[in-house]
């Protein structure tokens, strides 16, 4: 029987063969790469803040970092602080798109003597969130899809704002359950940080008319978005954050 591959030819021709699928292999590994190694929608930061509370005389330092957390979640946390006490909360969660998902929430605050704490974690592989405060049971519910939570929320909305969105629906967690919260883009406005005037787009949350509460944001678009100035008016007043300067 005749041999069909002739032994120089067979031998000449396997080993390229082997390094064409090696080559395809590696190049299919370079280009899924970027998959796992792509950029956050927002990336990592440190910036301080000023807070005016309606009813205090004075202004208390905040400041907003976001920090890469491992096994692929990130750490958002708000730390504000006097010589009274401190108040700090943290978020930490998954990328899914623009949002971003809680997997933990977690509220202290210190002073005068007292400690109050609040807890929240979120599975959102089964849909379960468990909700823990200073002298109270814990408290069980359900939740459905991708929920955030009010401190990571404006990472949400800096990110779709830069892809160009206007109205903007976001599900949002807490102790007591989940809530949608609507927010909609109401023009631009000029917002002083540092004693220079920063353009800024203002957005609105969308509540009921009925609301006592109403809040805004304001977003530099020529520095990615990045959060200038929040206001909070309540029944006892107005708060305001903002930004201390530009990076």
């Amino acid at each position: 029987m005749v041999n069909p591959c002739p032994p120089k030819a067979c031998a000449s021709t396997q080993p390229r063969d082997r390094r064409g699928w090696r080559l395809l292999l590696a190049a299919a590994l370079l280009l899924s790469t970027p998959a796992f190694a792509a950029d956050p929608p927002v990336a990592a930061f440190k910036a301080e803040y000023r807070l005016k509370a309606a009813g205090f005389p004075f202004t208390v330092g905040a400041t907003r970092s976001l920090t890469p957390a491992g096994d692929g979640t990130w750490k958002m946390e708000v730390l504000a602080s006097n010589f009274l006490g401190e108040i700090r909360e943290t978020s930490v969660f998954a990328w899914d798109g623009c949002v971003p998902v809680t997997r933990y929430y977690g509220y202290r605050r210190a002073g005068l003597g007292r400690v109050k704490t609040a807890e929240l974690r979120i599975d959102p592989g089964n849909g379960k969130a468990i909700s823990e405060r200073s002298k109270h049971e814990p408290y069980h519910y359900d939740t459905e899809g991708n929920a955030t939570d009010d401190i990571a929320l404006p990472l949400a909305l800096q990110c779709m704002l830069l892809k160009g969105e206007r109205a903007m629906t976001l599900a949002v967690a807490d102790e007591r359950g989940v809530e949608n919260q609507r927010y909609q883009v109401e023009g631009k406005e000029s917002v002083e940080i540092d004693g220079d005037s920063v353009a800024a787009i203002k957005v609105r949350r969308v509540r009921d008319d009925d609301s006592g509460r109403q809040t805004w944001l304001w977003f530099a678009p020529d520095h990615d978005f990045t959060l200038v100035q929040l206001v909070q008016r309540n029944d006892d007043g107005r708060h305001v954050l903002t930004l201390e300067n530009l990076p």
